[in-house]
């Protein structure tokens, strides 16, 4: 978590690790694609979700929009991350299912047992506590994994249940293409001139 709200983004994305990501999805690919068409039109409809119950759901969302917020640019809610969560959790991450609720059920609890109320959860605490809690969990593997599941359902293809009208997409700078041709980059600027003389 960061140390205040002005926080870089593009320093939190550097710092996730890209290798990780990258043998994750090749890993999983299969299982991914298998998942990607249901997650992304649940999302686009405002669908009920498949495998979180309702205040499961809002947690997480409230969750993924602590690490990525919306702070003057789309951030975790307006991408639908909960969406690829619902559905990572419910396909090709089942096996980390119960952990991941089970995770949510402890932090639940000890904030009933900080706040003295039995009905305590994350998602109806101020943006402020919510910051705070988290604060306390960064270090924890529960906090790892669900951070991990909200970038990549913010920067992951839309079709997979996140990344809402390519706002993960936007936020990095990145041109929605189908192909692309050179010059790509300032590493070969040269021989596009060239190309076109």
């Amino acid at each position: 978590m960061p140390e205040s709200p002005e926080f870089s983004r593009r320093g939190f994305l550097k710092a996730t690790g890209s290798m990780a990501g990258a043998a994750w999805a090749a890993a999983l690919w299969p299982a991914v694609l298998a998942a990607a068409q249901d997650a992304a039109a649940a999302r686009d409809a405002g669908a009920e979700f498949e495998f979180l119950d309702p205040d499961d759901a809002a947690d997480l969302a409230a969750i993924a929009a602590q690490i990525i917020p919306s702070d003057g640019s789309p951030g975790a809610t307006e991408a639908g991350v909960v969406y690829f969560i619902d559905s990572a959790l419910r396909t090709f991450m089942a096996g980390q299912a119960d952990f991941i609720l089970g995770g949510l059920g402890s932090l639940n609890q000890k904030l009933a047992a900080e706040i003295g109320r039995p009905d305590a959860r994350f998602a109806t605490l101020a943006a402020a506590e919510q910051f705070e809690t988290l604060k306390g969990e960064e270090k924890s593997p529960f906090f790892g994994t669900l951070r991990f599941l909200t970038v990549a359902g913010m920067f992951a293809l839309p079709v997979y249940g996140g990344n809402r009208g390519h706002a993960g997409w936007k936020l990095l700078g990145f041109e929605h293409r189908h192909f692309w041709q050179p010059p790509f980059g300032f590493y070969d600027a040269a021989a596009g001139k060239g190309a076109k003389k």
